[in-house]
């Protein structure tokens, strides 16, 4: 977790300096970089993503939304949608193939947040951050042996929280 606590103090590091170039968006901004730390904490912690700043994280969002770009309301509400019905399906897969669950309903409404903050482009970026994040989490985990095997769970939620941020602050990775 130390790695991916490192990689959030970059990009906020990177989102302050450009600070003079997001003018009023740089409140969201660090609201969001303070509720995703508390995510990620929490569920580092405690295997649970709390409801309260997912709420808050999710008002947030609609409200500079609603302040920048209004016309975008429709989109990035179906961005959420979309973003929490994924990874709710993937659960799904995988629970009922590994009769375990891998995937909790914290980090499917983590992931919907994620829709509304960065739309449908987003998403995927959102998630290769992430998935690249906890692969590299789990490997160092292994080699170093805080994690005992590779079924022990790693939670995902910090690792999500740093795709959403990363995708916030550095934008969407070119795909092709």
């Amino acid at each position: 977790m130390t790695a991916t606590a490192w990689l959030s103090l970059i990009g906020l590091g990177a989102l302050l300096a450009q600070s003079a170039d997001l003018g009023w968006l740089l409140l969201p901004s660090l609201f969001l970089f303070a509720a995703l730390c508390v995510i990620a904490l929490f569920d580092a912690r405690y295997f649970v993503i709390p409801d309260g700043p997912l709420l808050f994280l999710l008002l947030c969002g609609l409200a500079s939304m609603v302040a920048n770009t209004p016309e975008a309301i429709a989109e990035r509400l179906a961005g959420g949608a979309l973003g929490f019905a994924a990874l709710r399906a993937l659960a799904l897969a995988y629970e009922r193939l590994r009769g375990q669950p891998g995937v909790g309903e914290g980090d499917a409404r983590l992931f919907g947040v994620a829709g509304v903050w960065l739309g449908f482009e987003g998403l995927p970026s959102c998630l290769v951050y992430a998935t690249l994040s906890a692969l590299l989490a789990a490997l160092v985990g292994l080699r170093q042996g805080t994690l005992k095997n590779a079924r022990t769970p790693v939670p995902f939620g910090p690792h999500l929280a740093l795709g959403l941020w990363f995708a916030w602050v550095f934008g969407q990775i070119e795909f092709g």
